[in-house]
């Protein structure tokens, strides 16, 4: 009789398991790689541009500090399972803590751009040029405060999918394969932060003027509200972040638990649309925000597989 083993069953699709083969976490991962490319090139901008950036040397100081903090906990957690959880949890806010940085960068680096909206009259010329009209004013017609309070609501849902696909995999027990795809949803991240730097734009709801405003109720409004407080840098626009961490979320939901992916799939939907509908993107935001999750998903993850499993 064949032995038996209790080895996890293999992932629904044809990419390899990064929980599987892997001797150990004692090495680099592509995570680490990705975090430590990320951080120097945001040193290297910093150090180029010491004179326009008001306190460059914090700056630096700060990131070389995240990077720091990051090395220490990730080779804790290789010592002492209990300091695993610490790292993943900072690694939610570090993702928020260079968002943050990026926006004081871009502001400082590049401030003519900022100051000219040049990016703004760019990207909604184009909208206009591909789409035949202004893609923000589709919907107008059929915005009430019921459907803006849905919309809101899927929109909203993009700061909740990283957390619900981390409570999905390290609820399995499978701290390296969430590495892997920690390191692709930050990769997602990073790439997006890029767009912010070499395309600085505020979006339709600052750049373009409406002669309604949204049809907000108390609840939409306050979610509204909340958001924009929580956009650090407003300079977010192209491309969206929203579409493609949701879609790369999403995508790796459906490769851990279909039903689940199922499930979110609407609210995904939702979201995409909202960042049209409520004017916080232009619609080619929309596409180059697809087109980066494409580059992730499933070339990037495929990549990070085979450099996890090597």
């Amino acid at each position: 009789m064949a032995p038996t083993t209790n080895a996890p069953p293999p992932p629904a699709s044809g990419t390899p398991d990064p929980g599987a083969g892997v001797p150990a976490l004692a090495r680099w991962l592509a995570l680490d790689v990705i975090v430590a490319l990320y951080v120097g090139a945001t040193l290297a901008v910093v150090l180029l541009h010491l004179d326009e950036i008001p306190d460059a040397g914090a700056v630096a100081a700060g990131h070389a500090a995240l990077l720091a903090v990051y090395g220490a906990l990730r080779l804790a957690s290789l010592r002492r399972p209990a300091f695993r959880a610490a790292f993943i949890v900072y690694l939610f806010g570090f993702v928020l803590a260079v968002f943050q940085a990026m926006g004081l960068i871009i502001k400082h680096v590049r401030a003519d751009l900022v100051a000219s909206q040049v990016m703004d009259a760019r990207l909604a010329a184009l909208d206009v040029r591909l789409f035949g009209s202004d893609p923000t004013r589709w919907f107008e017609s059929w915005l009430t405060p019921f459907t803006t309070l849905v919309l809101e609501i899927c929109y909203s849902s993009y700061f909740f999918l990283p957390v619900l696909l981390t409570f999905v995999v390290l609820g399995q027990g499978r701290v390296r394969r969430f590495l892997s795809y920690a390191a692709v949803i930050i990769g997602c991240f990073f790439t997006t932060y890029v767009g912010y730097y070499l395309v600085p734009a505020y979006g339709p709801r600052f750049h373009l003027d409406y002669e309604q405003p949204l049809p907000l109720g108390a609840v939409a409004g306050t979610l509204y509200a909340t958001i924009d407080q929580l956009d650090f840098i407003k300079l977010n626009a192209f491309p969206s972040g929203h579409t493609a961490v949701s879609l790369v979320c999403l995508a790796v939901l459906f490769r851990e638990d279909r039903r689940l992916g199922l499930l979110c799939t609407p609210l995904v939907m939702g979201l995409i649309l909202a960042t049209v509908a409520l004017r916080y993107h232009y619609l080619i935001d929309v596409v180059a925000g697809v087109l980066v999750a494409a580059l992730w998903i499933p070339w990037g993850l495929r990549a990070v597989i085979r450099f996890d499993c090597r």
